[in-house]
């Protein structure tokens, strides 16, 4: 299986990210990426339309877990507005956007894709991943959408 589809995301979706790891700061923080998978020149694109924040219930510094009622929130939303999930994302305070051991073991499926925020404060930078059958991380390219 190769990677599901590409990741097309407006600096403004970029940016509110970051403004949701700078809040939950110093703890990961974490949510969804909704929107729909478009073919274009026989291309699957995942086009974000939507940012949904997930609660951390373990408020930790160096893992994260969504809790029940705010994932049940966000995909009954997802379904009354006609979005697929394309994304989990989530923060590494004060580290690299690269996928850890423990964010691949917590993974069960493989048609989403992963983004993380990294280095929060100091220099953040996105990481965007999918995870293979063999829970093995392969870097993805970001296409930026800059709609004017």
């Amino acid at each position: 299986m190769s990677i599901p589809f590409q990741l097309l995301i407006s600096e403004g979706f970029l940016n509110e990210i970051l403004k949701h790891a700078l809040e939950e700061f110093p703890c990961e923080c974490c949510g969804v990426l909704g929107g729909q998978i478009k073919v274009q020149e026989n291309e699957k694109l995942g086009v974000v339309t939507t940012v949904y924040r997930l609660h951390n219930s373990l408020e930790s510094e160096i893992e994260f877990l969504s809790s029940a009622e705010s994932m049940l929130k966000t995909t009954k939303e997802l379904r009354q507005k006609g979005e697929e999930m394309l994304v989990i994302y989530h923060s590494h305070p004060v580290s690299f956007p690269r996928m850890s051991k423990k964010d691949l073991e917590m993974i069960d499926g493989n048609n989403l894709l992963h983004l993380i925020v990294g280095n929060v404060k100091t220099m953040p930078e996105f990481g965007l991943w999918w995870v293979n059958e063999q829970k093995k991380a392969i870097p993805c390219d970001l296409i930026l959408n800059n709609p004017s």
